[in-house]
């Protein structure tokens, strides 16, 4: 059988068990036990475990970028993804393989066997985060830049037992099935993080609050609160990036674009200063370099030749800068907007973010399984306003309708809703 075959039927079996519920702790500990069958890892790993709501994915790829370029070997943990599931999994910025994936699959897997455990038990994400750790570690790399999932107290990257740096990324209010607000109990879903000997990093806009949450579970669990933020001033922002002073280092180009990047940058920026304190080499040319080609694959992603903005924010807080980025770029026209949303996503509250800057949507069916049927986010658009509204028959004619939908005119198309939103395009396409 080929080897994208067996591939394909190794994700389909370990995608077969469903989710489980995110307050479960013992959750973790069934991933601790396994990594422990496997050699534990990430006990011989430098891993960097980015942990929060929103910007794991911008912070992660430009630390792991900014690391590559200094001539280290960097695994790259990272979800959702787009395109195919092993994007979730990366050397030096190079997806895992199918021959790859099945060596640690069965690595894994004769382990549990061996010790008596039951593999049916495993999730699929937990399984590609072991698989991650696995590979790693047989790789030999030199740092992990390990993103945790949406999976609260029982998420499996925080069965790692020694990471060098938890950076948290900016904490808000996610899925509205959760039906939670306070920030303070969002927070304590995400504590399992911090470790022991672990040095901490917040990102700087964070509640304040939530950070002296952070702070005292910090001290209380005997790991180091870091908190020398560097001067970050923002000189031009654009579609295709952000023009920065950072410290010394004057007209840095940024090549993300969005303002709220700022506040991302510099979070990994303090990550970078604890991982020079530990004895990485990174010097500032390498940093300027990888800065300046980071992309992301459907974060603030902006195709010039088209004119179209990918960004797979998928919720309030992700919308809200979004929004923040359209109007410090005041374009001539409003964007034409295909949106797609989630039923469990807080649809209202990103609509009414969103409606007032555009006068015409596309409505798609996103490629999930929760995912609001195109027909019905139209009809809540209706309802919610009297912009102009059309539905997509599937995600393949979205760009189309939307290309004809602005022919006279030099309005940028703007994609959003969801990371499943762009992937349903992507594959249509």
């Amino acid at each position: 059988m080929p080897i994208a075959d067996v591939y394909r039927q190794i994700n389909k079996k370990i995608s077969a068990r469903p989710d489980v519920d995110a307050s479960d702790r013992t959750r973790t500990n069934i991933v601790h036990e396994v990594l422990g069958w496997i050699g534990q890892p990430d006990r011989r790993l430098k891993i960097v475990h980015i942990v929060g709501t929103n910007g794991k994915g911008s912070m992660g790829i430009m630390l792991s970028d900014i690391i590559k370029h200094t001539r280290y070997k960097v695994g790259h943990f990272t979800s959702p993804v787009i395109n195919d599931d092993r994007e979730m999994i990366s050397i030096d910025g190079k997806e895992i393989n199918e021959t790859e994936f099945i060596a640690s699959y069965q690595n894994i897997l004769g382990e549990i066997h061996r010790h008596g455990g039951d593999a049916t038990v495993l999730t699929k994400f937990e399984w590609w985060v072991l698989i991650a750790l696995e590979y790693f570690g047989r790789q030999q790399v030199d740092y992990v830049v390990l993103e945790a999932g949406q999976h609260g107290l029982c998420d499996p990257t925080n069965a790692v037992e020694n990471p060098l740096v938890v950076a948290f990324s900016k904490i808000a209010p996610d899925y509205f099935e959760q039906q939670e607000t306070n920030l303070v109990k969002i927070t304590e879903t995400k504590l399992g993080a911090i470790k022991h000997g672990s040095t901490v990093v917040s990102y700087p806009g964070q509640d304040a609050t939530v950070n002296q949450y952070l702070k005292e579970t910090t001290a209380k669990v005997g790991a180091t609160w870091y908190d020398h933020k560097p001067k970050i001033t923002l000189l031009k922002s654009a579609p295709d990036g952000l023009l920065l002073n950072v410290n010394d280092l004057k007209g840095l180009k940024l090549s993300l674009t969005g303002s709220y990047q700022i506040q991302n940058l510099s979070t990994v920026l303090q990550i970078v200063d604890v991982l020079k304190q530990n004895g990485a080499d990174i010097k500032d040319v390498d940093l300027v370099e990888a800065l300046s080609r980071v992309k992301i694959e459907g974060r603030m992603e902006y195709d010039a030749d088209q004119n179209i903005l990918y960004d797979g924010a998928h919720n309030a807080s992700g919308v809200a800068s979004l929004v923040d980025s359209l109007k410090a770029w005041h374009l001539q026209a409003k964007p034409l907007m295909v949106l797609g949303f989630l039923k469990d996503n807080n649809w209202h509250e990103m609509l009414d973010e969103l409606l007032p800057f555009t006068d015409s949507v596309i409505t798609v069916t996103p490629d999930a399984p929760t995912a609001m049927s195109a027909d019905e986010l139209a009809a809540k658009i209706v309802m919610m306003s009297n912009v102009n509204v059309d539905v997509a028959d599937d995600p393949a004619a979205a760009l189309s309708l939307a290309g004809q939908a602005r022919e006279s005119t030099q309005a940028m198309i703007l994609v959003t809703g969801s990371f499943y939103t762009l992937k349903a395009i992507h594959e249509g396409a």
